[in-house]
């Protein structure tokens, strides 16, 4: 009788990369003709915004521009000046795995910046990049479910049923927003905008319909002079957009996340005029329940299968915790008020411990503050933001971490004791092996002589009843009924009572 495998085909996509890298860029710079020479640079403030993602063979290539504004006190004046530098970049990562057509998603920020002078009207300007990126690999696994015919043979079949993780869909989107911003009545007003930097918040995302919606918030801070004073001030831009998935599976999870490709901000009479422009990036994990046709024989007549390991992502959790660091900065010079204070990761490593794996995140805080003569300085201090957490066994893990909420920074003795909070986030995949039968057909060698009706034996150490019955062409249930079994597993040692079907 003719057998035919009843298949089916998963696609979806396989995070081939997940990481995280750094790189530096440097540009010497010169002071433009209309601002005074540098006596004393006091500080510099990176912002990175990405243009364009292009994946090769073997190579991955981010390109976008790099802007450090630079804050300093002229020879001869008090009151500080700003000067805002771009450097182009390219980072590139290369991997044999990586193929020109799969899709990317890209996180990038400034990790440090900072600049020194050459001469008067001459620096060095250096940024660092922090970049995290994704790349994922379209897939088609086929699957056999089970056999049709072969039922006047004595077919007899194994099926295993399987839980899988599936990256059903990777999509992107750009969205720009604009706001115009005045700062609380509480604050003076403005006069000159010294610098500003954008903060990105956590992305929520989640199905609404068949509508996968983020939602989210920008934090904007902005360093400028009003009256005799320097004033920081914090305002917060929320976002909400949707991305279009196609269908929005029962069971799935979404993992989002947001970069800017470009900021405008503008001082026009006492107001902020601000235009973002960001990129939306999301994934959307599902889970499904499938069944495998893993190994199937006759009773009556022997028969040759073919069986293929098949690898299915059987596991695929996120979690995240929030740990606290904080750090005494020896600033040399005492400090009296803390104008501002940020915090940028600039690179993740893992380590294996007892029953899982320990994150370590390398932060860097710049903090800028006033001396006890109201002199204006900047001082940066590297603190390591550590979190532990409880992994399976034989699962891969890939982990990002960024600040949350708003560092702070506080003169006490000795210098500055800063404090922030840092989130971890990770995904944690497993990766299982399932046979699968791939082909079933008549064996060109028959059988010599005739098999006895009944076979004795033993169960050995991890052998099956489905292994001990297709060796003796027998059925597990025929065992089962035969020793009184009441289901088909039975302890290795067992002595077994086999009636066989096959002449």
């Amino acid at each position: 009788m003719d057998m035919e495998l009843q298949r089916i085909t998963m696609e979806g996509y396989r995070l081939v990369s997940h990481g995280m890298f750094s790189q530096e860029e440097t540009l010497e710079s010169i002071v433009p003709d209309a601002c005074p020479d540098i006596s004393r640079i006091v500080s510099a403030v990176g912002k990175v915004f990405l243009k364009d993602k292009e994946l090769g063979e073997g190579s991955l290539r981010l390109s976008g521009t790099a802007r450090v504004t630079v804050l300093y006190i002229p020879e001869g004046e008090s009151a500080p000046r700003s000067l805002e530098v771009s450097l182009p970049f390219q980072c590139v990562r290369d991997d044999p795995q990586f193929h020109s057509g799969c899709p990317v998603q890209a996180v990038i920020h400034a990790s440090s910046a900072d600049a020194r002078t050459m001469n008067p009207r001459k620096m060095l300007v250096r940024v660092n990049l922090a970049v995290w990126a994704a790349v994922y690999q379209q897939e088609h696994c086929e699957l056999s479910q089970d056999v049709a015919g072969g039922e006047g043979d004595g077919l007899e079949k194994l099926f295993s049923p399987c839980k899988c993780c599936v990256i059903s869909d990777v999509a992107e989107k750009v969205f720009t927003f604009s706001d115009v911003l005045r700062p609380p009545a509480s604050k003076p007003e403005m006069e000159e905008l010294l610098f500003y930097r954008a903060e990105l918040g956590s992305v929520d995302a989640k199905f609404i319909g068949k509508k996968l919606v983020l939602k989210g918030d920008i934090q904007l801070i902005a360093v400028y002079q009003g009256g005799e004073s320097l004033t920081q001030v914090r305002f917060e831009l929320p976002y909400s957009q949707i991305l279009d998935l196609g269908v929005a599976p029962d069971e799935a999870e979404p993992e989002a996340a947001v970069t800017l490709k470009s900021v405008d901000c503008r001082l026009r009479e006492g107001e902020l005029e601000v235009t973002l422009e960001v990129l939306a990036q999301a994934a959307l994990w599902v889970r499904q329940s499938v069944t495998v046709i893993s190994d199937a024989y006759c009773v009556r007549r022997p028969f040759d299968v073919e069986r293929t390991p098949v690898r299915l992502c059987t596991m695929a959790e996120r979690s995240s915790r929030r740990e606290s660091a904080r750090k005494l900065c020896e600033s040399g010079i005492p400090a009296k008020q803390v104008l501002d204070c940020s915090v940028s990761m600039t690179s993740m490593a893992s380590a294996p411990v007892a029953g899982g794996m320990e994150f370590t995140a390398q932060a860097v805080a710049s903090i800028l503050y006033l001396s006890e003569d109201d002199a204006l300085c900047g001082v940066e201090v590297d603190i390591p933001a550590v979190c532990r957490a409880d992994l399976p066994a034989d699962c891969s893990c890939a982990c990002s971490c960024r600040p949350v909420g708003e560092a702070t920074a506080v003169p006490v003795t000795g210098g500055l004791e800063v404090r922030f909070e840092a989130e971890f986030s990770w995904t944690t995949v497993r990766e299982e092996q399932v046979n699968c039968v791939t082909g079933l057909k008549p064996s060109a060698v028959q059988e010599a002589g005739v098999r006895p009706s009944v076979v004795i034996r033993r169960l050995e150490q991890g052998e099956a009843l489905w292994d001990v019955a297709k060796a003796c062409a027998s059925t597990v249930k025929d065992i089962c009924s035969a020793n009184n079994l009441p289901s088909d597993e039975a302890s290795a040692g067992t002595l077994l009572l086999i009636p066989t079907r096959r002449c």
